[in-house]
C-alpha cells in the first residue's frame, strides 16, 4: 500500500538520449559503477535534482553531497 502511494505521488522525469550520453560517461570514469546506478545519477545531474537516494556507498561516494543513503537515515 505504501509503495503504491509513494509512486502515485512521484514525478516521472523523461530520459532524453543525453542522460544515457552521461551515464555511458559516468561508467567509463568510475569503474566501480553499475549502469542503473549511473543512469539514475545521471538523470539526477541532467534533471539538477537536489538529492538522489540511495542505499549505495559506492554511489553515495561519488556523487557525494547529492547523494543521501535512504537506509543509514533511518536507522
Amino acid at each position: 500500500m505504501r509503495y503504491q502511494q509513494f509512486f502515485n505521488c512521484a514525478l516521472c522525469l523523461p530520459l532524453p538520449e543525453t542522460i544515457f550520453d552521461m551515464a555511458a560517461q559516468l561508467r567509463a570514469t568510475h569503474t566501480s559503477l553499475k549502469t542503473p546506478d549511473a543512469l539514475h545519477l545521471a538523470c539526477a545531474q541532467h534533471h539538477q535534482c537536489h538529492a538522489l537516494w540511495t542505499n549505495d556507498d559506492r554511489l553515495i561516494n561519488i556523487t557525494h553531497d547529492l547523494s543521501i543513503n535512504v537506509i543509514d537515515k533511518y536507522k
